[in-house]
């Protein structure tokens, strides 16, 4: 086994295991099929890569060896003659190798299914039809973690400060939100939700007040990273709806650079959903909490882009000089000592900046300002290195090439965005990207890089995620 899939097995069960704990302690009883089944998907959201078969035998809590004892049992207690079934077999089957019928047979008597759930066949009903018989509706862990965010928000601001902390779980958000500069978003989910049902739980303790605020801004900094995930899996509803819990729980904690953050990301949010005036005015309020420090950086950077998209071209420009002018004046605790997805460092900045000149028309500063933030990123601290800014910013500068009529450079630009893994091909990504190929199409000679860029979009983090949380075919 290489170290690879060893890596991949320990996340699978480590996911698993934080999926079955959660669910098992809601029940009062053993879980029924509905409920493997819902382990099931939620186990092959968080790991696309495993087979179906494997998700099963880890939703039951089993190793192969216990599974096997179990298929024993089984055999013993229908009558049936025992098969020689070895734990190699096993695992081929969990690699996505198919058993014989009379073992798929018997696999689906043990796990109480049928062969397409296990991954054994394929179900070619078509999909209006298996939506309609579908005895349970497709999991969609995205919108469930929204709504669940925003009602437990709302709750919280109409309730008194209860008590509870766990000192622990601060020291686990800070090193969830660094390690999402770095890793694929889809399995860091899971984790941010556990950690939040773990800070809401301590919160219905008791607890002292201060910990009761610590608790409140944990939680709203959590939602905070789900509604980044949903970004870039293109879900753009439950990532406003977390971001506005994330604001409901910045004002409840009196976390200023909480609740401007989260008007930052309700303007991302809207600026992407091109409702720019709400951008704007998002980005605006944001600023009321925020004057100052890489924070209120930021949502000058934001409202830089609005205003741009508005064609307010003299109010671009203005935002983008305060910007710069801001950054020294300050520090917060958001920001500047948690910092990882929340940090706004210069690198940020100037890929934000050749944003906002690309929407200004102005591709000469568009490309200065993404090298600059390129070279940043290339120089600075590695686990700084935000590989979805800084794909940004190279698909920024791929589009200011285009419009500068220029193939060769835009080729160069787009070499380092080909080598990203599918699960990190993050949404906006792919949005900028098309844009390039739009352009691309039109001119002469371009159509060979624009059908590199349709490949290339065509396989990305939101097809992933859809697939793995909603398609319910070939189990």
């Amino acid at each position: 086994m290489t170290q690879n899939s060893r890596g991949g097995d320990r996340a699978a069960l480590a996911c698993a295991t934080i999926i079955r704990n959660r669910t098992l302690a809601a029940l009062t009883g053993p879980p029924s099929p509905a409920v493997i089944q819902q382990m099931v998907e939620e186990i092959h959201t968080c790991c696309p890569q495993q087979s179906w078969f494997k998700c099963r035998r880890l939703a039951h809590g089993w190793t192969v060896e216990e599974a096997i004892e179990h298929f024993h049992a089984l055999c013993d207690r229908e009558g049936i003659k025992r098969r020689g079934l070895t734990e190699r077999s096993w695992r081929e089957w969990e690699a996505g190798a198919r058993p014989d019928r009379d073992y798929t047979d018997l696999l689906s008597r043990l796990f109480e299914t049928g062969p397409v759930q296990l991954g054994f066949a394929n179900d070619y009903t078509p999909e209006e039809l298996r939506s309609m018989t579908s005895a349970q509706p497709a999991l969609d862990l995205i919108t469930v973690a929204a709504d669940e965010a925003g009602a437990h928000a709302e709750e919280a601001e109409a309730s008194e400060l209860g008590a509870g902390a766990l000192e622990r779980l601060r020291t686990q958000v800070i090193w969830v939100g660094k390690r999402y500069v770095a890793e694929a978003p889809l399995p860091l989910f899971v984790e941010m939700r556990e950690l939040q049902e773990r800070t809401r739980r301590a919160l219905d303790k008791r607890i002292h007040p201060g910990q009761a605020r610590e608790l409140y801004f944990l939680t709203g900094a959590l939602c905070g990273l789900m509604a980044n995930v949903s970004m870039d899996m293109d879900r753009r509803i439950p990532a406003d709806t977390l971001a506005r819990a994330a604001w409901t729980y910045g004002k409840v904690a009196g976390h200023a650079a909480l609740m401007g953050w989260a008007r930052g990301m309700q303007s991302s949010v809207a600026l992407w959903d091109r409702r720019y005036s709400d951008a704007a005015r998002y980005a605006e309020e944001g600023l009321t909490c925020l004057q100052t420090g890489s924070g209120a950086t930021r949502l000058h950077m934001l409202r830089a882009r609005s205003y741009a998209m508005l064609g307010r071209t003299r109010e671009a420009e203005e935002a983008l000089h305060q910007a710069q002018d801001v950054r020294a004046t300050g520090a917060d605790e958001l920001h500047d000592e948690i910092a990882g997805e929340f940090a706004f460092r210069p690198a940020k900045e100037r890929y934000y900046a050749a944003v906002t000149h690309l929407h200004l028309g102005d591709s000469a500063s568009a490309i200065e300002a993404a090298r600059e933030s390129l070279a940043l990123y290339a120089t600075g601290e590695p686990e700084n290195r935000s590989y979805g800014c800084e794909s940004m910013a190279s698909a920024h500068l791929t589009v200011a090439h285009i419009m500068e009529g220029d193939a060769s450079g835009a080729e160069e630009a787009m070499a380092p965005i080909l080598a990203l893994a599918p699960d990190r091909r993050i949404s906006s990504l792919g949005t900028t990207l098309s844009t390039g190929r739009e352009l691309l199409a039109s001119k002469p000679g371009g159509q060979q890089l624009a059908r590199r860029i349709e490949s290339f979009c065509a396989v990305g983090l939101p097809q992933r995620a859809r697939h793995a949380i909603s398609d319910r075919s070939g189990r």
